[in-house]
């Protein structure tokens, strides 16, 4: 596992790989869970050279506390990265990435996307931050295919239209979300959870699979199973809602009536966490769960 820092040698090692065969890249923010190493794997699996990137964009975050408190153990994401047979870790400086000076940002925009918060995930400074950083984590790393967890609906919907809109040559892998027993999606903050907080959490799976009991049921009003959803997550004191919609999987452009391809989307806050998560219904009983 060799371990990069330089921006310089990144790019010069890049250069050297088109000779070695396809490269899967995995970009995290390090506090690595199964999530993260599932995907890993998955590169690892289905490529010639496996290379995952750790580093905490600074872009993305709205508020400096937001950004001091993001957990951070880079022994530990090492330790867990060094069992994966992954070939490449890619940990650049701050200082390297946004020198001093730097004012070119990457500013994706949809009228279409049904869900835009004026803060968190999904707002305007979190999607300039995030389309930013992978722009610039493809000009270093030049992969073939980019692995991303399906849990981040948003980030997804960034990637996917700066990679078609700036025309960069990468594959786009989409993988399951990896879940706790009770469906608790995996998260690098679900450690800061109390007990009782980690127990009320749970609504939230809950409330998607709510919403899918009814589309199972042939419900077809996206209002209904929205209200469903919120009613079922308002009754847990210490979940405090930001948002339950449905919309389209790939371009979140709302929809008024549930066809194959709708996702429900859910997040909250609990605690300190910002929770987001989502379904996909494909048809019939094929759900993306």
């Amino acid at each position: 596992m060799r371990i990069i820092h330089n921006l310089d040698e990144m790019t010069e090692t890049a250069r050297g790989w088109l000779a070695g065969g396809s490269v899967g890249f995995v970009p995290t923010m390090g506090s690595l869970h199964q999530g993260h190493i599932s995907l890993v794997q998955a590169a690892h699996q289905e490529c010639e050279i496996g290379v995952a990137s750790i580093f905490v964009n600074p872009l993305q975050f709205e508020e400096s506390d937001d950004l001091l408190r993001y957990p951070r153990d880079l022994s530990r994401d090492l330790q867990l990265l060094s069992t994966t047979n992954i070939d490449v870790v890619f940990i650049p400086r701050t200082e390297d990435i946004y020198s001093a000076g730097f004012s070119t940002f990457v500013m994706p925009t949809s009228p279409l996307w049904a869900v835009q918060p004026a803060k968190g995930t999904g707002s305007r400074i979190y999607a300039r931050g995030v389309a930013t950083i992978i722009t610039k984590l493809f000009q270093l790393v030049r992969p073939d295919i980019a692995y991303f967890g399906r849990k981040n609906a948003q980030q997804i919907a960034i990637v996917r239209q700066v990679v078609r809109d700036l025309n960069i040559d990468v594959g786009l892998r989409i993988l399951p979300t990896v879940r706790e027993s009770d469906g608790l999606a995996l998260g690098s903050r679900n450690h800061f959870l109390t007990q009782p907080e980690r127990q009320a959490a749970s609504v939230l799976y809950r409330a998607l699979l709510a919403g899918k009991a009814l589309v199972d049921g042939n419900v077809r009003n996206c209002a209904e199973i929205e209200k469903a959803m919120m009613d079922l997550v308002v009754t847990e004191p210490l979940v405090n809602l930001d948002y339950v919609k449905v919309c389209h999987s790939d371009t979140l452009s709302s929809v008024d009536t549930i066809v194959p391809g709708t996702m429900l989307m859910i997040a909250a806050h609990v605690g300190k966490v910002h929770f987001i998560d989502n379904i996909i219904w494909r048809g019939g009983t094929n759900w993306l769960l």
